[in-house]
């Protein structure tokens, strides 16, 4: 007889701390007798909510749309070192931040608590007697968040799946009863085979469902959602018709449309000098949002926390680097909208003074001149949204041009103009190039432009090569220190966390960087 799991107890798993996070323990029972109670469960024990939080936390530190602030005062009683450990992607980032008291470090035992939830939705449905539509909502919504959180997991901790899909990815656990064993790591590959077979058999199950039931805006998984995160996998494995296919199927989807950035102001009628901006992880807001899901914490806390001064300092900022490749293109529109100003000024490499640019956009913040992140029921930080589907199409086609497929380069091209147009002004000029590397490079910055700070651009740049990225950071007000990521640095993999590790004798560690790692010291 199946193992009934007591998801009173789930939810002491998934909030109350505990490391044991693979393996429920029963000590009474709470049966769901129908699946729309199954449904409602779904909500408590496998979503990411803008309650839910430990979701790719410090990801927005390691990559390079992001760089460290002038230096500032830290407050009473904060240490430095949470953020700098994942900023200069230190081995032993865990103790460090641990050491500082930040104890919410652990991504990896977050998405086991989503897996473990959707396991227990699998396993309690089947014996459930109930409206099959009903039955197949719920089942679907598990099989996609259960793939999704396996997509994360699996780039997090495993190595990019075209460098060495042969590699250790990270432990597969499939059903929600108590196994007799511990669990090792299955390869990249298994874990990737997982995660199609599980959003394949949502996407099965949203197109057997009448087509108003496939998608809602109600912030739960759908046919579209699920076909976007296919196209994302089969981008990262370059299976690149299965990528442009599902891609489209997003693109020709008539409940999603493009926004028009020229219909977003920048600036307040009544405050001239007062910029607005505006929350993009909305259905409200936004005719491109396919999915929200996260907190807001996860994503601002650690680009966000601030200094002694009265202003809230933060400690970073949108990298140069960044904010060049806005410029590549003049009148991109993106800029301004997408990169929350902060009211401090720094001097700019023009030698200029500007407000700085944040290490973070597209969310909701306060109205306030410093443009605080603020949280709220229904407010959520990251989702889904069309424009990704386009700028997979793109990346997908112009790979195909360059295996030799002239078609595809035109398809590639003709799609990236079509994007474009909506992000610049009504007198936007269509991009014409004709070099197939040249195309791929454009449409990788394209993908950085659009989709910064939501948790693409470090998961890119694994799969493009590794390349190295350079942070600085400021230890006083007279001193620099520049931390290197080589090119195919082992820290482009995290580490697995020491509790994990602890809990489970037949996890194998990644191989690590040098620890500590140093920093190359100039004096400012």
């Amino acid at each position: 007889m199946k193992q009934r799991i007591i998801f009173t107890l789930i939810i002491s798993l998934i909030f109350g701390g505990c490391g044991d996070f693979l393996e429920p323990k029963s000590k009474s029972e709470f049966v769901p007798k129908d699946a729309t109670s199954l449904n409602e469960l779904l909500l408590g024990e496998a979503y990411l909510r803008y309650t839910s939080t430990g979701l790719n936390l410090f990801l927005q530190l390691l990559d390079d749309d992001v760089t460290a602030a002038p230096y500032q005062e830290p407050k009473v009683g904060a240490d430095p070192n949470q953020w700098w450990a994942p900023y200069s992607w230190q081995s032993n980032l865990y103790e460090v931040m641990k050491s500082t008291g930040q104890n919410h470090t652990n991504i990896y035992s977050a998405y086991y608590s989503v897996i473990l939830g959707t396991n227990a939705i699998l396993d309690y449905i089947v014996d459930i007697k109930d409206d099959i539509n009903i039955i197949n909502i719920v089942k679907a919504q598990a099989f996609a968040l259960r793939g999704f959180a396996y997509f994360n997991l699996v780039n997090l901790f495993g190595t990019p799946y075209n460098n060495d899909k042969t590699a250790l990815g990270v432990p597969l656990k499939l059903n929600s009863g108590i196994e007799e064993s511990e669990l090792k790591r299955n390869t990249v590959e298994q874990v990737y085979s997982q995660i199609l077979k599980d959003l394949q058999e949502a996407e099965r199950l949203y197109k057997s469902l009448p087509v108003d039931q496939q998608w809602q805006p109600n912030r739960r998984t759908s046919l579209p959602m699920v076909q976007l995160l296919l196209s994302r996998v089969y981008l990262y494995m370059e299976q690149w018709e299965n990528a442009a296919t599902y891609a489209n199927y997003v693109i020709q989807n008539e409940n999603f449309h493009l926004l028009d950035l020229n219909t977003i102001a920048t600036q307040r009628p009544s405050y001239p000098y007062d910029p607005t901006y505006l929350d993009y992880h909305s259905y409200t807001n936004s005719p491109e949002t396919i999915w929200v899901y996260g907190n807001m914490s996860d994503v601002t806390y650690y680009v966000y926390n601030t200094s002694a001064g009265k202003e809230g300092r933060p400690f970073f900022r949108a990298s140069e680097e960044l904010m060049k490749c806005f410029d590549e293109t003049p009148g991109d529109l993106r800029k301004e909208r997408y990169v929350i100003r902060h009211r401090y000024e720094i001097v700019n490499e023009n030698n200029e003074l500007e407000k700085m640019p944040q290490a973070f956009g597209k969310l909701h913040v306060s109205s306030s001149l410093y443009y605080q992140p603020t949280s709220g029921n229904g407010i959520f930080s990251r989702s889904f949204r069309l424009s990704e589907a386009y700028l997979n199409l793109c990346e997908a086609k112009a790979m195909l041009n360059r295996a030799g497929n002239a078609n595809a380069g035109t398809e590639a091209l003709r799609t990236l103009n079509d994007f474009r147009k909506y992000r610049f002004p009504a007198d936007y000029q269509n991009e014409s190039i004709s070099d197939p590397d040249e195309l791929i490079t454009f449409i990788h910055n394209e993908r950085r432009r659009e989709l910064c700070f939501e948790d693409h651009r470090w998961f890119d740049l694994r799969r493009w090569g590794m390349k190295e990225i350079k942070h600085t950071w400021y230890p006083d007000e007279t001193s620099t220190l520049v931390y290197t990521l080589q090119e195919n640095d082992p820290g482009f993999t995290l580490p697995l966390p020491d509790d994990a590790l602890e809990l489970n004798n037949l996890l194998e560690q990644n191989p690590l960087a040098p620890a500590p790692r140093d920093g190359n010291l100039t004096s400012n």
